[in-house]
């Protein structure tokens, strides 16, 4: 990665790469893979200004052999990705936090692949930005060697504008974060370096650089890369371990503003940091109620995503205007699948048209308040006595989920805390359909006698159930 300019790969959302390089990519890799070979043989022997180096401390899984030693930090990275980077405009020139100006956001995509066995990998991308005076976009190679010796790993990177190998960037990974530094040279004064991974799941993971002035004292991050995992043709991959429902009680007559600043501007900029918007609604029986759900791959990652996007630029640009149409965004439930078998299925691609017309169908959410954990004894009663009476009543039951009970790792945001519920989602062809579903669970005896049995069993109140009828852009719909 290059330390002062790029200093981190890169990799756009708009670049049409959707597999493997071609022959011109594999001849490229050859042609650059000898001379960064050479190159970073050569680099090791220069000396190296003074830099504090991250040390790995040895542990018996370091120990026990070549599985443990940090090789395959990095093997989260092989394979193909769209990138969004936030880089910030200009370095080191201000006391105060960089506002929403300050950023410059742009698309990259890559491709990682291992080498030497899976001690060294390599990856290519191609980015949307040009550097200040070029007419070229910006494209870069970085080489990662590990040392079983030190338990290191080398970081070197070249790019179109130079052709240079850049010093290395040296570290490790310690509880999933790794951590790299070296110097560089900055406005002609050197500087410290530091890159920081973190947020890696099977499709997440996120890159930063900062630079710092005065020997590690202070820290000033200039560079965010948001890596999402893209499949053959170029579509993001999801992992929904957690999800989150939430309702939002707008302001009178204000709930088209939302949605159409929300599909504007929230949907994409979300799903770059690592979240899935997995889809918006409009709340059919109360005029002033905005829903909608966006999942995560675990709760860590959660709180990196979330941080990410709230700190970041796009929020601040248009926060104000969001905030204002609302009244309360504070209802929110923190759910996870009940079974591994019972999350949402994978929707079709999303609309790029906010104008595209609206569904007919309809989803409904159903809420149980429950006095335990579901998972206690009432999910099995659910879809045992419950679940099979809405199906026959004409629900398609797309999924069952329960309380997260995990605590909420991003507590800017707050969620309904310590209040268990078994929420199921079913689909409908329109409304009429669901009309008739109502109908038919209301002459159902054997439903009213399974909810009766449950307001005994653990069940607080009869079921809530939500219309939701899905907005242009909603990937979950119909």
């Amino acid at each position: 990665m290059r330390n002062n300019e790029m200093a981190s790969r890169t990799a756009p959302s708009t670049a049409n790469r959707h597999g493997a390089p071609g022959a011109r990519a594999v001849d490229r890799y050859r042609r650059l893979l000898l001379q960064l070979a050479a190159s970073a043989q050569a680099m090791v022997l220069l000396p190296l200004r003074a830099v504090a180096r991250p040390s790995r401390t040895a542990t018996p899984a370091a120990t026990a052999g070549a599985a443990g030693d940090g090789r395959h930090d990095f093997d989260f990275l092989h394979g193909q990705w769209q990138i969004r980077n936030e880089r910030l405009k200009r370095r080191l020139e201000s006391s105060g936090n960089p506002g929403p100006g300050d950023w410059e956001i742009f698309g990259a995509s890559q491709w990682c692949q291992p080498m030497l066995g899976g001690i060294g990998n390599v990856d290519d991308f191609v980015s949307d930005w040009q550097r200040p005076g070029s007419a070229e976009r910006f494209i870069g190679m970085t080489l990662r060697l590990f040392s079983p010796e030190s338990r290191q790993w080398s970081i070197y990177w070249a790019g179109n504008h130079d052709g240079r190998l850049e010093p290395p960037m040296v570290g490790h990974f310690d509880h999933g974060t790794g951590t790299f530094l070296g110097l560089a040279e900055h406005a002609g004064r050197p500087v410290q370096v530091r890159f920081i991974w973190n947020q890696v799941s099977a499709n997440t993971a996120h890159w930063q650089q900062a630079f710092s002035p005065d020997q590690g004292e202070s820290w000033e991050t200039n560079w965010h890369m948001w890596f999402r995992r893209t499949d053959e043709q170029g579509h993001l991959l999801h992992d929904d371990g957690v999800i989150e429902l939430r309702q939002y009680t707008l302001r009178p007559g204000r709930r088209d503003e939302l949605v159409e600043l929300f599909e504007r501007e929230f949907i994409e900029p979300q799903e770059a940091v690592g979240m899935h918007v997995i889809g918006q609604f409009r709340d059919l029986d109360q005029d002033d109620r905005f829903v909608w759900m966006r999942g995560f791959a675990d709760m860590q990652v959660r709180a990196e995503a979330l941080n990410g996007f709230y700190s970041g630029p796009t929020w601040g640009r248009h926060r104000e205007a969001a905030n204002a149409t609302m009244i309360d965004s504070d209802d929110v439930l923190l759910l996870r699948p009940a079974r591994p078998d019972s999350a949402l299925p994978h929707s079709a691609e999303r609309s790029a048209d906010a104008k595209a017309a609206t569904s007919k169908g309809l989803v409904e959410a159903g809420i149980c308040h429950l006095d335990a954990a579901a998972d206690a004894g009432f999910l099995a009663r659910f879809e045992q006595n419950m679940a099979p009476r809405l199906r026959a009543a004409g629900a398609e039951i797309i999924g069952i989920y329960i309380t997260e009970a995990a605590p909420n790792t991003f507590p800017r945001l707050p969620v309904r805390e310590g209040e268990p519920v078994l929420v199921w989602f079913a689909r409908f062809a329109d409304v009429d359909a669901h009309h008739r579903y109502e109908s038919a669970l209301l002459a159902d005896g054997l439903w009213n006698t399974a909810v009766a049995q449950a307001l005994l069993d653990g069940l607080r109140q009869p079921p809530q159930r939500l219309r939701l009828a899905p907005t242009p852009r909603s990937e979950l719909r119909i």
